[in-house]
C-alpha cells in the first residue's frame, strides 16, 4: 500500500514538474510510460502549450457540464456520467497523444462514444441520427487508416520524429478525415443531425472537442502542411463550408441547429485562418470558442426546458426567474459578435485583419465580411426574440437551482477575460498590421448596423416564405444531406444483401457482383500508387471485412 501510495506520489511530482516546464520554459516535454518491462512496450505522452491549454479548456468545460447534469438528468444519470468521463478520456488521449498508433485509439473512442452519447434517449430519430453520423464519420476514419498504412514507409509514426518527404496522397487522405471530423464540406450534414443528443451533450461534444479534434491534428501536423502547399484547397473548403453554414443560419429557427450551424461557421473560420498559416491564431480561435459556445449550449438547455420546444419562435423567457442564463446567453452571443474587448474579439478580429491583407482576391474578402455580418445577425435574431417577445404559449417558470447557476457561472467568466491573457500567453500574431481607420472600424460598423436593421425591423410579422428550390438549397445545406442519404441506403442495401447471402453459405449473383465492383474500384484506385505492398493490403482487409 505504501509504496502504491509513493509510486502515485511520484507521478504526480513529475507531473507537476512537466507542466512547469512547459508553462514557464515554453518546453516541450515528452513523457514515456513502460507497460511492460519484459518487452519493449509504451505509451508516450506530450506535454506542451497547445496541450496543456487544451486540455484544461476541455476539463473546464466537462466540470460544467458534470454540475449541470444534476439539473437536467434525474435517470440514468450514472450512466451518462460514466459515457462522458470516457468521452473526456478519449478527448485527452487524442490531445496529448504525440503518436499516430495512440491517437488513433482516442479518435476511436470519440467517435464511439458520442454516437452513444447522441442515441442517449433511444427513440427513432436519436437513433437515426447517430447511425447517420457515425456512418459519416466512418469515412474519415477510413481515410485516416489509409493515411497511416502509407505512413509505414517512414521511419516512425511520431508526430515530431517523422520524415514526410514522399507524395501528397497521405496528407491528402489525412485531410480528408480532418474534414470530415470537424464537419466540413461535403461531410458537414452529420452536425446538425448531431443535434438529436441531450443539449449538454452538444455543449461538450460538438463545441469544443469533438468538432475541433479534426482542427488539433491539423495544427499537429503543421509543418507538413506548410510543407506540401496545400493551403487554398483548405482555404477554398472551409469558405464554402462558412458560406453555406451562414446561409442556412438565416432561415433556421430550431435554436440547436442554429447554434450547430454556428459553430460550423466558427470551425470554418479556423480552418481559413489556418490556410493563411495562422496556426496560432486558429488554435486562439479555438480555445475562445470552446468556452462561449459551450456557454451558449447550456442556455439554450435551459430555455428548451422552460418553454418545451426547439423553435426559437415559441421560446420565451421570463427576467425575473432566469436572470443568469439570460445575462449568460445575451453576454455569450454579444461575444459571438465580437466586441471590443471580450475574448473573441482578440482572436476574430486578427482573422478578419490577416484575411483583408492576405487574401486571395477582393471577392473572397467580400464574402468573408458577409458572412461575418451574417453571424451578427443572426446572433441578435437570437438575443431580440427570446428578450423581448411575450410567450404565446404557457411556460413553465420555476426558479434557477444552483447546478444551473453553478455551471453557467465557471463558463461565463473565462469567456469574457480569458482573451486577453491567452493573447500574451501565445503570442498569436507577432507581426505588426498595416491597415486603414476604416478597416479597422469595419467590425463595429457591422455591429451597430446589425442592432439599427433588427431594431427597425418588426420581428414578430408574419412573413411568407416561398417553398422554391433556392430556400431549399440554402435550408437542406445545399442537398448534402439528400445526396448523403441516398448514398447510404444504396450502400447499406448493397452491404447487407452480401453479409446475408454469405451467412446463408449461399452466394448470389447481387453478392458477387457487389464484389466484383469492390475489386475493380480497388484496382482503379491504387493499381496507379507507387507502392503495391500497401494496395494489396487495403484490398485484403476490405475483402476480408465483406466475407466475414
Amino acid at each position: 500500500m505504501m509504496m502504491m501510495i509513493s509510486l502515485v506520489m511520484t507521478s504526480v511530482t513529475l507531473m507537476i514538474t512537466a507542466i512547469y516546464l512547459v508553462m514557464k520554459k515554453s518546453l516541450t516535454v515528452l513523457i514515456e510510460w513502460k507497460l511492460m518491462s519484459t518487452t519493449k512496450m509504451s505509451f508516450y505522452l506530450m506535454l506542451d502549450m497547445k496541450s496543456i491549454i487544451f486540455a484544461t479548456t476541455v476539463m473546464l468545460i466537462t466540470l460544467s457540464i458534470v454540475i449541470y447534469t444534476k439539473f437536467y438528468i434525474n435517470k440514468k444519470k450514472t450512466m451518462f456520467t460514466k459515457i462522458i468521463l470516457v468521452f473526456v478520456i478519449s478527448m485527452i488521449m487524442v490531445i496529448f497523444s504525440p503518436s499516430m498508433v495512440s491517437m488513433i485509439m482516442g479518435w476511436e473512442g470519440l467517435g464511439m462514444s458520442s454516437f452513444i452519447l447522441i442515441m442517449f434517449y433511444q427513440n427513432k430519430k436519436s437513433m437515426m441520427s447517430s447511425m447517420y453520423t457515425m456512418m459519416m464519420n466512418r469515412m474519415g476514419d477510413a481515410t485516416l487508416i489509409i493515411s497511416m498504412m502509407m505512413m509505414m514507409n517512414v521511419n516512425s509514426w511520431m508526430f515530431m520524429t517523422a520524415s514526410f518527404q514522399e507524395s501528397k496522397l497521405w496528407i491528402i487522405l489525412l485531410m480528408i478525415s480532418m474534414f470530415s471530423k470537424s464537419a466540413q464540406i461535403p461531410f458537414s450534414s452529420w452536425l446538425t443531425e448531431a443535434m438529436a443528443a441531450p443539449t449538454p451533450v452538444s455543449a461538450l461534444v460538438h463545441s469544443s472537442t469533438l468538432v475541433t479534434a479534426g482542427i488539433y491534428l491539423m495544427l499537429r501536423f503543421e509543418p507538413k502542411i506548410k510543407y506540401t502547399n496545400l493551403n487554398n484547397l483548405i482555404f477554398y473548403i472551409s469558405m464554402m463550408t462558412l458560406v453555406m453554414a451562414s446561409l442556412n443560419s438565416l432561415t433556421q429557427w430550431d435554436i440547436k441547429k442554429l447554434v450547430a450551424l454556428s459553430t460550423l461557421a466558427q470551425l470554418s473560420i479556423m480552418f481559413i485562418a489556418i490556410s493563411m498559416n495562422m496556426y496560432k491564431l486558429a488554435f486562439f480561435h479555438m480555445i475562445m470558442h470552446a468556452t462561449f459556445k459551450a456557454l451558449i449550449f447550456l442556455c439554450s438547455s435551459t430555455l428548451i426546458s422552460m418553454s418545451n420546444t426547439q423553435d426559437l419562435r415559441k421560446i420565451s423567457s421570463t427576467s425575473k426567474n432566469s436572470v443568469i442564463t439570460l445575462t449568460s446567453f445575451n453576454t455569450a452571443n454579444m461575444i459571438l459578435c465580437s466586441i471590443p474587448f471580450s475574448s473573441s474579439f482578440y482572436s476574430k478580429e486578427l482573422i478578419m485583419e490577416m484575411m483583408m491583407i492576405n487574401s486571395i482576391n477582393n471577392i473572397m474578402t467580400i464574402l468573408f465580411l458577409m458572412t461575418i455580418l451574417t453571424t451578427m445577425i443572426y446572433s441578435f435574431k437570437m438575443v431580440m426574440i427570446i428578450n423581448m417577445t411575450k410567450p404565446n404559449v404557457p411556460i413553465t417558470v420555476t426558479k434557477e437551482e444552483t447546478s444551473q447557476k453553478t455551471s453557467k457561472l465557471v463558463l461565463l467568466l473565462p469567456s469574457i477575460i480569458l482573451g486577453n491573457n491567452t493573447t500574451w500567453t501565445l503570442n498569436t500574431s507577432p507581426e505588426i498590421m498595416y491597415i486603414t481607420k476604416m478597416e479597422k472600424s469595419l467590425p463595429l460598423i457591422m455591429i451597430f448596423t446589425t442592432i439599427l436593421v433588427m431594431t427597425l425591423h418588426n420581428l414578430g410579422h408574419k412573413t411568407k416564405i416561398k417553398n422554391n428550390k433556392l430556400n431549399q438549397f440554402s435550408n437542406y445545406m445545399w442537398f448534402m444531406k439528400t445526396v448523403a442519404s441516398s448514398l447510404k441506403m444504396v450502400f447499406m442495401v448493397m452491404i447487407l444483401i452480401s453479409f446475408k447471402t454469405t451467412e446463408k453459405g449461399v452466394l448470389m449473383m447481387e453478392s458477387m457482383s457487389f464484389k466484383k465492383m469492390t475489386m475493380k474500384l480497388l484496382m482503379d484506385n491504387f493499381l496507379m500508387t507507387q507502392f503495391k505492398f500497401k494496395t494489396i493490403i487495403l484490398a485484403m482487409i476490405m475483402i476480408s471485412m465483406l466475407v466475414f
